[in-house]
């Protein structure tokens, strides 16, 4: 392989805001045929995986205010394409799903120095699943955030991908096959991010293939469906955000993860909004579908072990020393715990 800028000592292009302003504006000046010009570019501080930039242009046509979002080399998730989350998002566009409107997307590194893509800005804040903010959803502000984000769930999931470019996405995935895709998926994300055996991630992919259910429809599933992953304007869900892991799968996977204990912001609410029996009874009317328990319980088991690899993609990020952030190793010290969640589930079920 050839030697990286970073072997030099040389930040990368999306990492410089001055040289980064010039390739956007560059870049949506050729794009658009219109002289844009970059005017004010801001980083988000948050986030561990896509680095994300505020961008004010003038003469973009779409709009003033855009979102920048770069997948780094050095990511959590890396390495990175931008391409099913621009077509995900696009193909939505018009639907009944609150999701921020995309202009373009590129996985050439020669653009910007890494995948991007381009959205629109969202006006709202982010309720978090940790702390008072989550405990203090309540009252009418929680039953309305609660309907809409389970009715954009079931919208999100009746949605007709095949009537649109995701279509090409989707011939692999079928009914029988759903979850072991996902499964096949996320084992060799741990094979890649392992640093020590796991005796416990074996067993429990074991048991996965064991007991993988056969969807009852092929949906676009979120992939990180949550408290956390939207935004609020005035009581009420403006956007749903963090497409990055969208596919097409069993719906009821987006379920699963939804229902981890830990987004549920202090509470025993499903992401600090509903009570399991109201959300399943809420989705199941808006959706159509029935959902079956041993599914749900599978995908929670499922979800667990996707959150544990997580953590240990955190930690091979900070080991390797790709990502000096000490979040990264404090997520690592979390592995443990949701195995013993694992361990206890999958005793009950023996």
């Amino acid at each position: 392989m050839g030697e990286t800028q970073e072997a030099h000592g040389v930040a990368p292009a999306f990492e410089d805001l001055g040289e980064l302003r010039a390739r956007l504006g560059a870049y949506l000046t050729q794009a658009t045929g219109a002289e844009v010009v970059v005017e004010k570019l801001v980083k988000f501080p948050a986030g561990f995986s896509w680095i994300t930039y505020s961008a004010r242009l003038a003469g973009f046509p779409q709009a003033r205010d855009i979102i920048v979002r770069i997948g780094p080399p050095y990511g959590l998730f890396a390495p990175y394409s931008a391409m099913i989350e621009f077509d995900a998002l696009s193909a939505l566009e018009g639907a009944a799903v609150p999701a921020p409107r995309v202009y373009f997307a590129s996985d050439d590194p020669d653009i910007l120095g890494a995948p991007f893509f381009l959205c629109e800005k969202v006006e709202g804040d982010t309720p978090l699943p940790w702390g008072s903010q989550g405990q203090a959803l309540g009252g009418a502000r929680r039953e309305t955030l609660a309907a809409d984000f389970i009715e954009a769930l079931a919208h999100l999931h009746m949605f007709d991908w095949r009537a649109t470019p995701l279509a090409r996405r989707g011939e692999a995935v079928t009914l029988d096959n759903a979850a072991q895709l996902q499964i096949d998926d996320w084992q060799a994300r741990f094979q890649r991010w392992a640093l020590r055996p796991h005796p416990m991630a074996h067993r429990t992919l074991g048991w996965l293939r064991a007991h993988a259910p056969r969807a009852q429809r092929v949906s676009l599933v979120h992939g990180d469906y949550r408290l956390g992953n939207f935004l609020e304007r005035d009581g009420r869900i403006s956007a749903i955000l963090d497409w990055e892991l969208v596919h097409l799968g069993d719906p009821v996977e987006d379920l699963g993860w939804a229902f981890l204990p830990q987004y549920r912001g202090g509470t025993t609410l499903v992401c600090g909004l509903a009570s399991e029996a109201d959300f399943l009874a809420r989705y199941e009317a808006h959706s159509g579908l029935t959902v079956d328990r041993g599914a749900l319980k599978f995908y929670l088991v499922f979800s667990l072990l996707k959150l544990a690899f997580t953590h240990m993609a955190a930690a091979r990020c900070f080991e390797d020393g790709r990502f000096n952030d000490l979040r990264m190793p404090a997520m690592a010290t979390q592995i443990a715990p949701v195995f013993r969640q694992i361990a206890k589930i999958l005793e009950l079920a023996a």
